[in-house]
Formats: C-alpha cells, sequence, structure tokens
C-alpha cells in the first residue's frame, strides 16, 4: 500500500519523464539519467515508508532486531554469542509471535554453530507451543 507521500513522488516522477522529451536540450542519456534518477528516489522513499512500518511495530521491531544481533555477530565471527540473546528472549517474552521467530532464528544459529540436536529441541519447543495454541 502506498502512502501519499509516495503517490505523490511517484505521480511527480511521471509528470518529469513526460515533459522531459519536450525539453529542447534533453538527450536520450539525460533522459535515462534522468529516468534513474527518479526511480531511485522512489525507491529510497519506499524503504524509508518500509522501516517506518517495522519501527511502528513493536514485533516487526523485535524480529528485525533479533536478526540484526545474530547479522553483528556472526560479522564479528561470533554467531554462537546471539544463542544466549535469543534464549534470552524466549525466556522473557510471552509473545506468540516473538517466541516463533526467536525459536525459528535460535534453531537456525545452532544448527549451523554444530548444535543441531540443541536446534531441534528449541524448534520442538516452539512447535509445542503452537499446537497447544491452536487448541
Amino acid at each position: 500500500m502506498r502512502t501519499a507521500r509516495t503517490l505523490s513522488i511517484t505521480i511527480i516522477a511521471a509528470m518529469l519523464f513526460i515533459a522531459a522529451p519536450q525539453a529542447r536540450a534533453q538527450t536520450q542519456d539525460d533522459l535515462v539519467l534522468m529516468q534513474t534518477f527518479l526511480e531511485i528516489m522512489t525507491d529510497y522513499f519506499q524503504i524509508i515508508e518500509s522501516t517506518y512500518d517495522v519501527s511502528a511495530d513493536p514485533e516487526k521491531a523485535a524480529i528485525l532486531q533479533m536478526m540484526k544481533i545474530q547479522e553483528v555477530y556472526e560479522e564479528r565471527g561470533e554467531k554462537a554469542r546471539s544463542v544466549d540473546v535469543l534464549k534470552g528472549v524466549l525466556d522473557d517474552s510471552r509473545n506468540p509471535t516473538i517466541r516463533n521467530a526467536a525459536y525459528m532464528l535460535l534453531g537456525d544459529t545452532l544448527k549451523e554453530t554444530g548444535r543441531a540436536d540443541e536446534a531441534l529441541e528449541y524448534l520442538r519447543r516452539g512447535l509445542d507451543e503452537n499446537i497447544k495454541a491452536t487448541q
């Protein structure tokens, strides 16, 4: 869904693109450059909008933060350290959405760090919670 800002930018971009061929000094390369710039600006505003949407939703923000923590540890060559963070999330949160994300991220991390049995244990716990929640 586009916000009014994104729609406005798209309309302005389309108008500029339509009017551009009528400009006298415009070459084909100039038009391509202008079109590329407008596409980049539209994409930039969509990224801002998406970031806002994630930031405004505590569940989405928590999931993204868990992923970013995992990413930072991985870049530092310390991916296994994110295990404690994810276990802490499971200890602290009762929110099913956040818990599901933590279980999946924890399972992946444990598997990738050579702890497949422990990964299966946590993935089964998550599965059990979800099955109980549907009854």
